[in-house]
């Protein structure tokens, strides 16, 4: 797969509350049905927003992406700060 697949699920998690209950309840089985990448499967499921930066996720993708599940905005720039330096 490609960042592009991995967007495009974040993007679904983001706007589609079906996918997002989905997502919630079963992330692993959502993610094998994406056929992410092992290493890109596992920082969606462990919510490793430092993780899902350095693959290339976009930050107008991975703020929302954090928002829903309550990373207040501090440590979701922290997260991706340390991973800028």
């Amino acid at each position: 797969m490609s960042i592009y697949h991995l967007q495009k699920l974040i993007r679904e998690i983001n706007r589609n509350e079906g996918v997002r209950c989905r997502f919630m309840s079963e992330p692993e089985k959502l993610v094998r049905e994406w056929k992410l990448e092992q290493q890109e499967a596992q920082a969606l499921i462990k919510r490793d927003y430092a993780a899902l930066y350095r693959l290339g996720v976009h930050g107008l993708l991975l703020r929302p992406f954090s928002i829903i599940h309550d990373v207040p905005e501090p440590d979701y720039l922290a997260m991706i700060n340390q991973e800028a330096l």
